[in-house]
Order: C-alpha cells, then sequence, then structure tokens
C-alpha cells in the first residue's frame, strides 16, 4: 500500500521531479565517465612509460576532484530534497491527519527517494558508459595518438566509485528527509502553504544603505584580487575571497527591497500591465531564497572561472608543440649553479666548522667542474663524445648555443629606455637587474642551419634581436629597430634591423626572449676577460628514430655522468651538473607533456565546469517550478479579474528570466574580474589569449543554462495552464 503510494505520488509529481530526475542522470553520466578515463589506456599504442603514465596521473586527478563534485551533487540532491519535502508539508499533514504515522509517511518518502536514485542511476550508468566510449576519441584527438584498435572498455573502479558515492548520497538524504518529516508538528504542517504566502517588504532605506555597501565590497574586492594578481594564495588572496563571498551575501540580501523602491517610484512602469505583481513574486522569492541565490552565484563564478581559465591553460600547454619540438633532443648547462662556497671573510668567520668545511668543499666541485669545462673549450658534444661511445651511434648533428650575460646594460635600462615591458609587474621586478642574454652570430647560424631555417649577419659592428616571447614582443620589435644602438662589452653595437624567431632549445613553453644576437669579437672578448657562459645549450638531432634516440640518450648520459645512489633513488639515471649536463629534454618528452597536461586540464576544466553549472541550474529550475506551484491561487485571482493569457505568461516569463539571469549576470562580472588578472598574470605570459576560451565558456552557458531556463519556463508554463484551463482567456 506505501509503496503503491509512493509511485503514485512519483508519477504526480513527474514535473517537479523531471528537471531534478535529469540533473542526477547527468550529474552520474559525467562522474562515471571522467572518472573512467585511466581505463581508456588499453586503446592506445602507448610506446613508453611517460605517455601511459599521464593516463594514470589524469585518473589520479580527475579522482582526486570527483570529492568535490560528489560533494556538490550531494548538496544539489540534499537541497532538491529538502526543497520538494518542505512543498508538500500540507500533502504529509493531510496523511498524519487522516491516521497514517510519521513512521509510514517517512516510510513512503524513502520509496519515493530510492526510487528516484535507483532509476536515476541505472540511467545514468548506461549514458556514461556511452558517454566514455565517445570521451576516447576525444582524448585520442587531445593527445595526438591513433587507436590501435576500437573496442568497449568497461571501467570497473569508475562503476564502483560511481555506485558507492551516489548510494551513500542517497542513503543520507533518505536520513536527512526522514528527520525532517519526523522533526515537523501536524499543525506546522497543515498551515505550511498560507505561512509561505506571507511577504514582507524590507525598509527600502535600509536596503538601500546595504546594496550601495554592497557594491563598494565587490569593488573591493575586485581591487583587491587585481593587486594580488592570484599568482599567489597569500592574504591578499583570502581577503579578496572573503569579501566576494560578503559582497554577493549582501547584495542579494538587499536587492529585493532595492528594486522594489526603485520601481515603486517609477510610476509609469509600476502601473503598467502586471508589474506590480511581477515585482512583488520576485521580491518574495529573492527575499526568502537570498543565501541559496548567492550560493548559486558563487558556483556559478566558479563554474565560468574554471572552464574558461582551464581551457586558455590547456592551450597554452600546445601552443608552442611546432617551434618546441624542432630538435630531437637538448641538453642543457646551468653554470650558473657553479658558484661554489661563500668567499666572504665575515661569513666565514661565523661559520662553525662543519659548514666552513661544506664551503670548502663546494669550492673544489666548482673548481673541477670549471677545470673539466676549460679542458674541453667548453664544448659540450666534445666532452660526451669523449665520455661515451653512445655518442656516435646516436647523434647525426649537433649545435651548442653559448648564452652570456651583458654587464653593460639590463633589461630594466631596455625597458625604460623604449617604454616596453612584459606588462606583468613581479615578471617586470624580475628582470629589472638582470644582463641582456647575449649569444654570439656563429652559434646562433649553427643552430639555425640545424633545422634548415635562414641565417643572419650582423657584421662586426651590428647586432639583430632573438625572440620568441609574446610578453617581450614589443620591447623586442623596439630594439631590433634599424638604427637603435646598444653597448656590449664596452663597444657599442647598431641595429641591423632583423628580429629573428628562433626557439633555441625544446621547451614545452616559449622560453627565448629578446636575446641579442652580437657578432662573435665581442664574445671572444668576453672569454678572453674571464667571463664564461651563464648557461650552455646543446641541442641533437638522432641518427635513429626519436623513441628509439630517447633510450640511447639515456644510455649515454649514464656513461658520461653515472648516477651516485642518492641521485639514482631520486629516479634520476645520470648525475647533474653545472657542466656538462644538467638537464635533458627530448622531443618526445614535450609531446608527452604538453599533449598530457591539454588533456588533463580539458577534461578537469570540462568536468568541474559543468557539474556545476547543472547543478546551479537545476536548483534554480526546481525552486521557480516550486514557486509556480505554490502561486496557482495568484494565478487564479488574476484570471479572474480579467487579465488574459499573454499577461499572465508574460510575467512569468519575465519572472523566469530575471531569478536565472540576475545571478549569472553578478557571477559574470566576479568571472571577468577573476580571468582577467589571471590572463594578465599568466595566460597572456605564455602567448595565449583567453577570447576563444571566453566565447567557448558563453557557448557552453547559452547551451546548458539556457536550456534548463527554457525548460524552466515551459513546465512552469504548463504548471499554470493545467491548474487553471478554461479559466485562462485570450
Amino acid at each position: 500500500m506505501l509503496a503503491k503510494l509512493a509511485f503514485r505520488n512519483i508519477r504526480r509529481s513527474v514535473k517537479d521531479y523531471g528537471v531534478y530526475f535529469v540533473t542526477l542522470v547527468f550529474g552520474v553520466a559525467v562522474f562515471y565517465a571522467f572518472n573512467s578515463v585511466s581505463s581508456q589506456s588499453i586503446l592506445f599504442d602507448l610506446e613508453d612509460t611517460a605517455s601511459a603514465s599521464v593516463f594514470d596521473m589524469t585518473g589520479q586527478f580527475l579522482g582526486m576532484f570527483s570529492v568535490l563534485i560528489a560533494c556538490v551533487l550531494g548538496f544539489l540532491v540534499l537541497y532538491a530534497n529538502g526543497f520538494l519535502i518542505r512543498r508538500r508539508k500540507q500533502e504529509f499533514g493531510t496523511y498524519l491527519m487522516l491516521g497514517m504515522n510519521p513512521r509510514s509517511v517517512s516510510a513512503i518518502v524513502l520509496m519515493e527517494t530510492a526510487a528516484v536514485g535507483l532509476v536515476s542511476l541505472v540511467v545514468g550508468l548506461a549514458l556514461g558508459f556511452a558517454l566514455s566510449q565517445g570521451l576516447s576519441f576525444v582524448t585520442a584527438g587531445l593527445f595526438n595518438i591513433q587507436m590501435t584498435q576500437y573496442r568497449f572498455v568497461f571501467s570497473l573502479d569508475a562503476f564502483m566509485l560511481t555506485l558507492m558515492c551516489f548510494v551513500l548520497i542517497f542513503v543520507v538524504t533518505g536520513l536527512f528527509n526522514t528527520l525532517s518529516i519526523r522533526r515537523y508538528k501536524l499543525i506546522d504542517l497543515l498551515s505550511a502553504r498560507s505561512r509561505n504566502a506571507r511577504f514582507r517588504v524590507r525598509n527600502p532605506w535600509i536596503s538601500l544603505v546595504a546594496f550601495v555597501a554592497a557594491v563598494g565590497i565587490l569593488a573591493w574586492a575586485y581591487l583587491t584580487l587585481m593587486d594580488n594578481g592570484l599568482v599567489y594564495f597569500d592574504d591578499g588572496f583570502w581577503r579578496a575571497t572573503a569579501l566576494m563571498v560578503l559582497g554577493t551575501f549582501l547584495l542579494f540580501w538587499s536587492l529585493a527591497g532595492f528594486a522594489i523602491a526603485v520601481i515603486e517610484r517609477t510610476r509609469g512602469v509600476y502601473f503598467r500591465g502586471l508589474t506590480m505583481f511581477t515585482t512583488r513574486q520576485i521580491a518574495s522569492k529573492v527575499n526568502t531564497a537570498f543565501v541559496s541565490l548567492s550560493v548559486v552565484c558563487i558556483m556559478l563564478f566558479f563554474s565560468l572561472t574554471v572552464f574558461s581559465t582551464g581551457m586558455g591553460l590547456a592551450r597554452a600547454f600546445t601552443g608552442n608543440i611546432e617551434d618546441g619540438t624542432v630538435y630531437d633532443a637538448t641538453l642543457t648547462a646551468n653554470v650558473y649553479l657553479n658558484a661554489g662556497g661563500t668567499h666572504d671573510p665575515e661569513k666565514l668567520a661565523a661559520m662553525s666548522e662543519e659548514d666552513r668545511e661544506y664551503q670548502r668543499v663546494a669550492d673544489e666541485k666548482a673548481a673541477a667542474v670549471e677545470a673539466d669545462a676549460e679542458a674541453y673549450g667548453w664544448d659540450i658534444a666534445a666532452k660526451l663524445a669523449d665520455a661515451s661511445p653512445v655518442w656516435g651511434e646516436l647523434v647525426g648533428k649537433s649545435a651548442q648555443l653559448d648564452a652570456f650575460k651583458s654587464t653593460d646594460v639590463t633589461y630594466g635600462e631596455l625597458m625604460d629606455r623604449y617604454g616596453h615591458d612584459t606588462g606583468n609587474e613581479k615578471q617586470n621586478e624580475a628582470l629589472h637587474n638582470q644582463g641582456v642574454t647575449l649569444i654570439g652570430v656563429s652559434q646562433f647560424n649553427a643552430l639555425a642551419e640545424l633545422v634548415g631555417r635562414p641565417t643572419v649577419e650582423v657584421g662586426e659592428g651590428g647586432y639583430a634581436v632573438n625572440n620568441t616571447l609574446d610578453a617581450m614582443k614589443a620591447l623586442s620589435e623596439a630594439l631590433a629597430r634599424k638604427g637603435e644602438t646598444v653597448t656590449v662589452g664596452g663597444r657599442v653595437l647598431e641595429s641591423v634591423g632583423e628580429l629573428r624567431s628562433q626557439p633555441l632549445e625544446d621547451t614545452t613553453f616559449a622560453a627565448s626572449g629578446a636575446e641579442l644576437i652580437v657578432p662573435d669579437s665581442v664574445i671572444d672578448a668576453l672569454r678572453a676577460q674571464g667571463a664564461v657562459p651563464e648557461q650552455s645549450i646543446l641541442n641533437l638531432m638522432y641518427k635513429t628514430g626519436r623513441v628509439e634516440g630517447d633510450k640511447l640518450l639515456g644510455q649515454m648520459l649514464a656513461e658520461a655522468s653515472p648516477a651516485n645512489p642518492e641521485v639514482a633513488a631520486s629516479g634520476w639515471t645520470f648525475s647533474p651538473k653545472p657542466w656538462p649536463v644538467t638537464l635533458s629534454f627530448t622531443a618526445e618528452e614535450v609531446l608527452v607533456q604538453s599533449s598530457g597536461m591539454n588533456l588533463m586540464i580539458s577534461y578537469l576544466a570540462l568536468y568541474i565546469g559543468f557539474v556545476f553549472l547543472i547543478a546551479t541550474a537545476a536548483v534554480l529550475a526546481i525552486q521557480q517550478l516550486s514557486e509556480a506551484s505554490d502561486s496557482l491561487a495568484r494565478y487564479q485571482v488574476l484570471a479572474e479579474i480579467g487579465c488574459d493569457r499573454r499577461m499572465i505568461f508574460r510575467s512569468l516569463r519575465a519572472q523566469v528570466l530575471v531569478y536565472f539571469l540576475v545571478p549569472l549576470a553578478v557571477a559574470v562580472c566576479h568571472t571577468v574580474c577573476a580571468v582577467g588578472v589571471i590572463s594578465d598574470s599568466v595566460i597572456s605570459q605564455l602567448g595565449v589569449s583567453v577570447l576563444e576560451p571566453a566565447l567557448m565558456t558563453g557557448a557552453l552557458v547559452a547551451v546548458v543554462y539556457g536550456a534548463y531556463l527554457l525548460v524552466t519556463y515551459f513546465a512552469s508554463k504548463g504548471i499554470i495552464r493545467a491548474a487553471l484551463g478554461k479559466k485562462l482567456v485570450g
């Protein structure tokens, strides 16, 4: 009997449960699909462990964020059920008045929750399985790899995780509903509708002051965020976050009273059509639901920000793929690390004997490294060829580049002279006292010839500029203008009007910023004065394929600089030194890293952004549908006094639009500020525009959020039409 009543209630409330059910199905489907990503690796021919580890890493990150997603969906289920329970108070009161005991009422609600949960789980898992198959093709595109053979992949781990999370959510929801029903008194249940119908208008002057304060607090939050730059999670970041949350809550608390006060004083608008009724309906809802609207707004802001910045960062990881992989491998010697110990007499005197011994050993190591480099004329290729027979088997061609730092001119001086900087305050500070990078023309031309690019001529008194960084583009163009002069090594050099964009190494991001290509005689003079390179880069072109070559490279480095036990325990196959090799980075590693980060960030952005978006839209839809049902008596009065169909539905349309678009508008304001700051601090520095990700975000919102808005309007319209029937005229 109770089960029959529960299923009858579900069928009768299908319009209330419909949006909630569909959202739940989407939530389950997306939860399963994204947690099954790591299982897709069996579809692809992964030639190395690095490629395979990308799937594991992506799966781990998605699994970590699935905890957050489960909490959001749990909040949605709890909120939606609580909302529907509160709306059905009079129904439950009727059950109790007819003799049903509270335990039976709780049993009915538990059956309803279990039925909706079970069906949504089954349908959601089926849809998620289908979605995961489609994601495998997206994965192939993002990772730039081919499927060896397509087959259906079922992830048992993702299935069990989805099942456990949602069963737990529904168990908690069922207990919550049971406790809620048992807590209510019969008189409260029976009088719930009349109590909900009351509407109190807040004092307009208090609302005005609160509204102005909210705008001021939000402006303060935006300024604090812009000052912080969203680079560090310091006090400034947390202050901006707290101010944004406080300002948002205060804005929605004051909005209804402020809006009513303004509209009431605009007589031409207030007394037109059903504006008076529409305004009161919206204000009534906002007054009672300002907390949920504030939470919805903040969740929307998080969704929009994560999706737009995530897609921007994902593009940054693939934007330099072509230029970042022109060489088969790059070996870097960070000679600047070979500083040895301190030689300050005061500091040495203040040290313990143990610390002084450490400084002495550091000096010995630095001297040994420099002596080794001098013995080979700082030629890394000669050193490696002498240290390992694998060199001849591996390397077809190579080119070395030695980068020196000028002591005559700094980047700060050039930025001041030309009025162009990086556009980022912290980066400007880092570069301000840094000497300009100098590259010998013969080494630069050898590097260009290695990959078939044009060489450059600077003569004995000229210079050219090389740059691949967007942030340094304006400065590089100004510096490269023909006739410009710069003093280097005591010599005045004149620009030959050449600006090149030659990548100097294999790298995920563009890394060459406004280097000066100078005559070899300038570099020779610096060497004669005892200067050593700040950094040396050796680029290799293999005789073999890249995958096989990378294996030989690892063997060669292990022979040239064997890893000691401590280094080997950290996962290194060779001991890094300031010279000849500190780091190695291959084209295949760049491809795997770039594609892997693109895959992981794209999926995280889509996963988090989509779930938060449907959760917030579903909350608004449930609230508005319930409001339409609760306000049927008011619409009936409107119909009885002669309001036609068009007037009533125009009022309904305005209510739905305002209820959906106001939180979205506030969230968009928050997002524009946050994304603008992130773009200036990070994304634009990587040479990526946020315009395309912003358009993608707009499209996602228009499709998903817009769909919920339309469904809510037409469902509410159907509820009113069914209730009023022939009373509607026109």
